[in-house]
């Protein structure tokens, strides 16, 4: 007998050797299957979407107990939309960009019955959009996403990245880079974020195998020649791979010409040319993260400080009782009410450690200790005295707190920030001195490490010598020419934060200026002394001079442009105020966009890997021998982030019924044992982290 999938769509049936064979009569295509099955055709007639419908309707029209007539059936189909109908379009995008985009549904959720049926109640009309079709317009979107952001940064001249690698729960590694930069576009600018990859990185993290991965990343989207700076943590892989991706940056002179065929090539540079090598051997400079960097400050803190240990041993083990005593919970509900908790802390997050303080200090001491003596935990209360400590604590880490966020934002200007916070840190620190009670070693350990851990900064503002033979971390200049370039920051910062005298705090604002100047001098680009429209006017008129004059000397120089934009920086945000100034300050415009779209720390790509490992959870994905790679992923300020997971490819015979079973009782939405390449859009949520 004839299956009926087989007669309705194909022809030349036989079987042979226990195979049936039939050739499909849309394309001509031979399939062949099982004696006992039809899965193979039922797959390549879903290839011809409007034929497998036609296949599908006819189905039902025979296996309902009263066949209607072909009047009744035609009068139903009136009532749905065509496929180009503006409402069956609407839905069918609105499907991808909220739920499998928005809110990170898998694509086969458009196979499941109680859905299917959940959009017949919403609109009778609407033809549901099967899965294959769903995941071809993510790849068109894909595409097209991809291709916007390639044009985009083709069209700018310098960029930042941040990089750094993650391992999930299965301990697979990924390497994920974002990419940065302001764009300019008509009478405003934008600061632009963008995920380039996020891949797969198996083996050893190496310095040599980051550099040739981040390489290629780099090529893909012809970026290598725009980089700037590189933000990274502080990991010796790390450090050590954009030195092999960037030798300029530490090799010596004597070795440079081994590069050429031709050393002699060196010496035909004239000397504009030379200068613009320069230039370019100068650019993409590796800058530490701020924010692991101010982690290890405030660690080296803790450590040192013996006297905050035993208050915050009994804070961990109270908090671990919440979450593991269902018992105590009760009690401790009672009485401050379900709301009411303590976070755990993580050894790698130091602020976790701040928010567990402060939640417990939000609870009054005395019904705490009462609640903890109902329970039967008396030994976890608090004396006064340790009460008191976890409150100086507080009071010394609130700041650290707020330097740690301020630099970690996404849309906002954050390398402006660093300057003015390490310096604001140093003098919080000094004025604690003579106040705190107990926890006078943490202040000074504290700023201890701070100032060894930022030399780079104090040694630029004269609070530190320069130490012969070594590289000053945070000591590249970019730190303070985006705290000058910023109006909310300007040179307020000197005044009450750089702790020299008059003389020398004179000194460090004028050595800033002529960083910028410098900068501003070698973006600068000739302006005509007339309009071509006013050639003729003004070339041969009695006081032709005179215009040309008062043309060449209205606010073009960058030292005119600095000091107007000192007297009119007030505090302003950043991207507002250069928006409505392009054109009044056009040389420092172009200084400030490009150092203002330097990300302070590496958190851009960290929220990458945050949401990846609600992405990559075991009831979520189904993937072969190989595991999951994320091939295409990108993103934009005030849009939502895409990301397009490649499974590799599993064969048929590879899974068991019962394997295939179990896989779809595990997750009901994911088809058991694709026979082709399966791939899964998901969009990040609109805010990270």
């Amino acid at each position: 007998m004839i299956p009926k999938i087989v007669s309705f769509g194909y022809k030349n049936y036989e079987v042979v050797n226990k195979k049936r064979i039939a050739v499909c009569k849309t394309c001509g295509s031979k399939i062949t299957d099982g004696d006992a099955t039809t899965s193979n055709f039922v797959r390549h007639l879903k290839l011809h979407k409007e034929r497998f419908e036609e296949y599908q309707m006819n189905k039902s029209i025979i296996n309902e107990p009263q066949q209607p007539s072909i009047s009744q059936f035609l009068d139903s189909r009136v009532g749905h939309y065509s496929m180009t109908h503006p409402q069956q379009k609407a839905i069918t995008n609105a499907i991808l960009s909220d739920l499998i985009i928005g809110c990170n549904f898998p694509l086969s959720i458009v196979e499941n019955k109680s859905f299917r049926h959940f959009l017949t109640v919403l609109d009778s009309k609407y033809s549901p959009v099967c899965r294959r079709a769903l995941t071809s317009k993510t790849e068109s979107l894909t595409e097209e996403r991809c291709s916007k952001l390639k044009t985009q940064l083709s069209n700018t001249d310098h960029v930042s990245v941040t990089v750094d690698i993650w391992s999930d729960r299965k301990m697979r590694g990924f390497l994920g880079v974002t990419v940065h930069w302001i764009e300019k576009e008509a009478e405003r600018i934008q600061l632009k974020t963008n995920l380039l990859a996020c891949n797969r990185f198996k083996g050893s993290h190496t310095a040599e195998r980051i550099c040739d991965q981040f390489e290629s990343i780099c090529d893909e989207y012809n970026i290598k020649d725009k980089l700037d700076y590189i933000i990274s943590d502080n990991a010796a892989n790390m450090r050590k791979a954009f030195t092999v991706c960037f030798p300029s940056e530490q090799e010596d002179d004597d070795d440079e010409g081994d590069h050429l065929d031709d050393p002699e090539l060196w010496c035909d540079l004239t000397l504009e040319d030379q200068q613009t090598v320069d230039a370019a051997m100068a650019k993409k400079q590796r800058l530490q993260c701020f924010a692991h960097t101010l982690q290890l400050v405030v660690g080296d803190g803790l450590k040192e400080t013996k006297v905050a240990c035993p208050s915050l041993s009994k804070l961990s083990k109270l908090s671990s009782l919440l979450h593991t005593s269902t018992t105590f919970k009760d009690v401790f509900d009672s009485e401050f009410g379900e709301q009411k908790g303590i976070p755990a802390a993580v050894n790698t997050r130091w602020n976790s450690t701040l928010r567990q303080v402060k939640a417990v200090l939000q609870c009054d001491h005395l019904k705490l200790c009462a609640v903890l003596e109902k329970a039967a935990h008396k030994e976890l209360s608090f004396t006064p005295r340790e009460w008191n400590l976890l409150k100086e604590l507080v009071d010394i880490l609130k700041p650290f707190g707020e330097a740690t966020d301020l630099t970690q934002g996404e849309k906002i200007v954050t390398i402006s920030a660093v300057v003015p916070s390490i310096l604001a840190l140093n003098h919080h620190l000094e004025k604690l001195k003579p106040q705190v009670r107990f926890l006078s070693g943490l202040v000074g350990s504290l700023q201890v490490s701070l100032k060894k851990r930022f030399l780079g900064i104090f040694i630029n503002v004269k609070m530190a010598r320069t130490q012969n033979g070594i590289t000053a971390p945070f000591s590249d200049p970019v730190y303070l020419k985006a705290a000058v370039l910023d109006p909310a920051f300007s040179l307020f910062w000197v005044e009450p934060h750089v702790l020299v005298n008059r003389d020398i705090k004179a000194e460090v604002a004028q050595q800033v200026k002529e960083l910028i100047l410098q900068d501003a001098a070698e973006t600068e680009q000739p302006v005509p002394l007339v309009d071509e429209e006013e050639q003729e006017d003004l070339g041969e008129g009695l006081f032709a001079a005179y215009h040309k004059r008062q043309k060449k000397d209205v606010g073009t120089t960058p030292a005119l442009q600095l000091s107007h934009y000192l007297d009119i920086a007030e505090g302003q945000a950043a991207l507002l105020f250069w928006a409505l100034n392009m054109k009044t300050l056009p040389s420092l415009f172009r200084v400030a966009i490009r150092v203002l779209a330097v990300p302070a720390s590496s958190a851009p790509v960290e929220r990458v890997f945050s949401h990846g490992g609600l992405i990559l959870r075991p009831h979520r994905v189904v993937e072969g021998r190989s595991g999951p790679h994320w091939t295409v992923t990108f993103q934009s300020p005030g849009a939502r982030r895409l990301l397009l997971i490649r499974l590799p490819k599993r064969r048929p015979h590879t899974s068991t019924a019962a394997e295939r079973s179990e896989c779809k009782r595990r997750e009901p939405f994911l088809p058991s044992a694709p026979s082709r390449e399966t791939k899964r859009l998901v969009i990040l949520p609109q805010t990270w982290g």
